[in-house]
Parts: structure tokens; sequence; C-alpha cells
């Protein structure tokens, strides 16, 4: 599917007859790269499948995405997201969490419709979304393989669910399923990776979003982890990062973890 109708159908599933309700809900839906539903479809096309079913299960991974958006924005103070402001910055915080909130259960609504494999695989994800959120909120210092962890559990996990849905649908093999769970898992990884490169070392125009985001919040990503491990002022680095960094502070980080060759790395 394209991504206008990945949104038509999408639009159709979180109608409501609630004009306020529906304001909100339709400024989420706009703007999306519809990654995830597309893996669902993708992974569906390799075995006999239901169009009406793989769409159902597509649509409500979408839902649970765009719901963990909205809550992520509201926990990041993120101001803007898809280059527009960010749904709390709208409509205030609590509204927003409940437009979150009525997503994740329309996501659900949507599964129980379907087979019990797809709900699970669903479910878990989410659960490691939350783990993965809450273990990269408690990183008190820069470790390369609680960073994979927290990626893979925040990220990857949705993806990986999002393939394997599509090969339950498309009624593959075990092994079929599994192998197909495993690329949408390191594609997650990938995803997420190349996300956290973006940010320390993009540009908000051209990419159309904020940068520094990551720092200015004080996460450990994958290019700042090798910073902290190749630069002579680490220990000191580390603990501005702990404090907070200043503006100036972040752009000279940059600067330092370009010439030190990490952006190389992270690719």
């Amino acid at each position: 599917m394209t991504i206008p109708e990945i949104e038509k159908v999408l639009a159709e599933a979180i109608s409501t007859p609630d004009p306020c309700l529906q304001e909100l809900l339709n400024h989420v839906l706009k703007g999306g790269k519809g990654m995830r539903p597309s893996l669902v479809f993708t992974c569906a096309q390799f075995g006999r499948h239901d169009a009406l079913e793989v769409q159902r299960t597509a649509v409500a991974i979408e839902l649970v995405h765009l719901a963990s958006l909205i809550h992520d924005d509201i926990m990041d103070g993120a101001e803007t997201r898809r280059n527009r402001p960010a749904l709390h910055c709208l409509y205030g915080n609590l509204p927003a969490v409940l437009a979150g909130d009525y997503l994740f259960a329309t996501a659900f609504s949507l599964l129980t419709k379907g087979k019990k494999a797809i709900l699970y695989t669903v479910t878990e994800a989410i659960r490691s979304m939350c783990s993965g959120e809450i273990l990269q909120l408690s990183a008190s210092a820069p470790d390369i393989n609680a960073y994979y962890t927290y990626i893979g559990q925040k990220t990857a996990a949705l993806f990986s669910a999002a393939c394997r849905c599509g090969s339950i649908l498309g009624h593959l093999k075990r092994q079929q399923q599994d192998c197909l769970a495993r690329f949408g898992w390191h594609l997650g990884l990938t995803y997420q990776i190349i996300d956290d490169f973006l940010d320390l070392f993009g540009c908000a125009e051209k990419m159309n979003k904020p940068c520094r985001q990551d720092l200015r919040r004080g996460l450990y990503t994958l290019p700042v982890i090798r910073f902290l491990q190749l630069s002579p002022d680490a220990p000191q680095w580390q603990k501005n990062i702990e404090r907070g960094l200043q503006v100036d502070e972040i752009e000279k980080l940059s600067i330092l973890a370009r010439k030190l060759g990490c952006d190389r790395y992270t690719v």
C-alpha cells in the first residue's frame, strides 16, 4: 500500500463523532512514513493471506506506533513532530495523553478481531517498548551493550512484530516467521542508529526537524558513547552531560565527535 492509502485506512479506523477528539487524532495522522504497516503488507505477500485481515493488523500496529509517539513527545518535552507542533504543545498534556490512550484502545479493538498469535505478538512488542524506554531513562553511564538493549526494546521490537505478524497472516512456517522477525529486528536497530546519527550530526533545516535533542535530554546514543570512548576529556564531558549541556556545549561536542570519526563509526 502507498502512504496515502495507509493514511486513508487509518483515518477510517479512528473516525469518531466527537469533533474535539477527531481534531486531535487528525493532527497525529499527517506526515508519517508508514514503514511498519508496509512491513506487515510485504511479509504477508510471501504466502496466502486474507487482505482485510492484513490491512486490519497493519493499521493496528501503526496506531500503536502513533500512540507511542504522542507519549514520547510528552516525556521528552518535544515541541515538534514531523515538522509540525507536537500534539501536547497545541492541546496540552492531558488531552494528548488521552489521545494516545484512545489510539492504543483502538488498536486493541482491531486486534481482538484477529488471531490470538497476532494479539500476543503486538502485546509483547508494547511491553518491550515500555521496558526499553524505562531502561534508557534510567541509564546513568555510557554503555554500548545497554544502548543496543534499549534500542532493541523501544524501536526494533515493533519492527520485528510487524514482520512476524505479516508472516503469520501469510501462513508461513515458524522458521520463516522467525527469519522475517529477525530481519525486522535488525532493520529497527539500523533505523534507530541512523536516527541517532542524524540527531547529533544532521542539519535541522534539511531534516525539517530539530537536532541535538538526545543530548539536551542527556541520553547516551551510539555516537555519543563512541565520543566518550575516544575523547581525552571524556570524564568532564560525562559530568557536563549529566548536569545538562548548554547550547554551545552541544554544538562543540557535535564538532569534536565528527573530528574523532564518531560519525563514520556510527554509520
